[in-house]
């Protein structure tokens, strides 16, 4: 039976600082199935989340020493570089709108005009159990919609690690959630019935 290694992430990362060459393979151990998983739901196809999955880490091993543990966690840190990636992998794929949706100044009309009074996600996630339908809404979403439900809810971060991984405050964030899922229970009801 193979001996699973305990250590917590940051000290990972602090043997692989310090020489240690099995300590990064652990961390990509750990995290490379959320990597693809979120490369996946946020719009890469199989072959795609493969590539940007094996950026995301390269990008993570080489930066490995900039790593601040006082500032983030490990996840954080690695899903902040996972975000980046996917959308300089979406725009370099371009001819595809982040949303039709989308402003030319980039602001998202569905967003602005979606009411506060969202659900809570267990409601929203209730409403079926068709996980498919769920995976077939989300890619209905626009991306900055998308990726924080996915954070939340797929991921299962707090609102305060979505907000260093994405680089906004904490309201901001919790504004974008309530909208997404409110934007998500409008999709869901539109294939619910359809059916």
């Amino acid at each position: 039976m193979e001996r699973v290694d305990t250590r917590t992430d940051e000290a990972l990362v602090a043997a692989g600082n310090d020489g240690d060459e099995a300590a990064f393979p652990i961390l990509v151990e750990r995290y490379l199935t959320l990597i693809y998983n979120f490369a996946r739901r946020g719009g890469c196809d199989e072959h795609s989340a493969d590539d940007v999955s094996q950026d995301v880490f390269i990008k993570a091993w080489k930066n490995l020493p900039r790593f601040n543990a006082t500032s983030a966690s490990f996840k954080t840190w690695l899903f902040h570089i996972a975000r980046n990636t996917i959308i300089d992998f979406l725009r370099k794929k371009k001819h595809i709108a982040f949303s039709r949706f989308d402003t030319d100044d980039g602001v998202n009309m569905l967003e602005e005009t979606v009411a506060y009074d969202a659900p809570l996600p267990d409601e929203v996630f209730a409403q079926t159990q068709d996980a498919a339908m769920i995976e077939r809404a989300l890619q209905e979403l626009p991306y900055r919609a998308r990726e924080v439900i996915m954070l939340r809810h797929f991921d299962e971060m707090t609102f305060d690690e979505i907000g260093r991984t994405l680089g906004e405050p904490l309201n901001t964030v919790k504004s974008r959630h309530r909208r997404a899922l409110a934007s998500l229970r409008i999709i869901v009801e539109k294939h619910q019935n359809r059916s």
